[in-house]
């Protein structure tokens, strides 16, 4: 099932700020002081380290950063959970995946994934804390609408959901249950939701948490010899002897570009490690990491010093020197990319997803994909036009998976219709599907009878 949200494969989040977390436990025996070493909200590049405030030692380190959602420590120092709002999807040695993680002296003791937790796969929109709010779309922002005659207590729990009473975490969820969650056993049960008062969820104390908050914002690398963004990609060019102007009027499209991603870890010294590497158009991988390795990198202002490495990202697009090589090699690709987009023509499935046929299709795999409360939240609004609040969660997901933007019989059913581009083909689909839930057949059956002679395919 799919949630409107679509919290399991959202994209990176980056921010211009990051926050040094530190956290106590409830007897100010201990901290724990998580530090990040990227712009990524999501990753787990950083570093987490447990003290005995009474000593100052250091008693562990947990290799991952903790500074997103709630950080909490037990009374023995022992263990530390850390409880996020949603899951992440992606590469499981980079990003936080369950919603809580455990850990027993830096070690992962334990990650407990949302449906363990509210039996439910995209209950509250993939969201696993309480909240009286819902999101709508304003000024192509969401923004987030209270429902009307909540109660206070509810209104409290949405600013506090989580709560630490003798090493035991009080988790309020969107399913409307309360999780007790123990620090020292990892184990959890589910209880009812109105099990504690407003007045004795007050009295409890809350975590003693200091932050701070350092500027992050170089997301790319500058050389020490070239204070440019663009320098890595220049130099990596200089390396292949090859050039980087495929951004000059025309060129994108006329040459070969070979494409080059990499995310370094960048030391206080200006040395790189590569953490790291796409490699997708066949340079000779050892003289690329020799000549990315070589490079002498600045380390970006700002970082605390108690940062000693900072992750950055570079991509470089290069394409061979001779223009005629470079303009075969393109020739070639495109027979390629032809070849490609005309076998998803007919395709009934692409990377595992199902394409629809048609737009009633199209209804019926959302009726399958969306869940009950999903279902609910689409019939409730007052008119097909509020389906463009959802551009950019399902019909996000809709151009992605079911081939709208670079090919599927999907695609081609659209574009048959009169509907050029992808973001066309999504919110059509959408505002359709609100009258088809309505029991409104005329138009979307009209739309599907309209085949138009043209049927070119899209272009950048």
């Amino acid at each position: 099932m799919l949630g409107l949200c679509f919290g399991h494969i959202q994209a990176e989040s980056w921010a211009p700020k990051r926050t040094i977390v530190t956290v106590h436990s409830s007897n100010r025996a201990y901290k724990v002081v998580s530090v990040p070493y990227s712009n990524i909200l999501e990753a787990r590049w950083g570093n987490t380290n447990v003290y005995d405030t009474r000593t100052s030692n250091l008693l562990y380190s947990i290799p991952e950063c903790l500074t997103e959602g709630y950080l909490f420590i037990s009374d023995d120092g022992t263990t530390v959970a850390h409880i996020i709002d949603q899951e992440y999807g992606g590469d499981t040695s980079k990003y936080v995946t369950h919603v809580v993680n455990l850990y027993r002296n830096g070690k992962v003791f334990k990650r407990i994934s949302l449906k363990e937790l509210t039996h439910c796969d995209t209950c509250g929109n993939n969201l696993f804390f309480y909240a009286i709010k819902d999101f709508t779309m304003q000024d192509g922002k969401y923004q987030p609408v209270f429902i009307p005659n909540t109660s206070p207590r509810d209104s409290f729990l949405t600013y506090n959901p989580t709560f630490l009473f003798q090493d035991t975490v009080l988790l309020y969820t969107s399913t409307r249950r309360l999780i007790e969650l123990s620090l020292l056993s990892g184990q959890f049960k589910d209880t009812v939701f109105e099990t504690f008062t407003m007045q004795q969820l007050s009295a409890i104390s809350p975590v003693e948490r200091n932050t701070v908050t350092f500027e992050s914002s170089n997301r790319r690398p500058k050389l020490i010899d070239n204070g440019s963004y663009d320098a890595v990609a220049e130099a990596l060019a200089e390396a292949f002897n090859m050039k980087t102007d495929m951004y000059e009027n025309g060129n994108r499209d006329r040459y070969k570009y070979y494409r080059v991603y990499a995310m370094l870890s960048i030391d206080r010294t200006g040395h790189a490690n590569i953490i790291e590497l796409s490699n997708q158009d066949g340079l000779p991988d050892t003289q690329l990491r020799e000549a990315i390795l070589g490079f002498k990198y600045v380390f970006p202002e700002n970082i605390p010093n108690e940062i000693g490495c900072w992750y950055q990202e570079f991509y470089a697009f290069m394409r061979n020197s001779n223009k005629r090589v470079a303009e075969k090699e393109r020739r070639l690709e495109k027979k390629k990319e032809h070849e490609a987009y005309l076998a998803r023509l007919t395709a009934d499935s692409i990377n595992g997803v199902y394409i629809p046929r048609d737009i009633e299709d199209c209804f019926h795999q959302l009726d399958t994909l969306l869940s009950p409360q999903d279902l609910r939240t689409i019939k409730n609004f007052e008119s097909s036009d509020e389906m463009i609040n959802l551009h950019f969660s399902l019909g996000l997901w809709m151009r992605n998976n079911w081939g709208l933007w670079c090919g599927s019989r999907l695609q081609k059913y659209c574009l048959q219709r009169g509907l050029r581009h992808p973001d066309d083909m999504s919110d059509t689909i959408l505002r359709y599907y609100w009258e088809y839930l309505h029991g409104i057949h005329d138009s979307w059956r009209a739309f599907d009878k309209n085949r138009h002679k043209n049927n070119s395919t899209i272009h950048d």
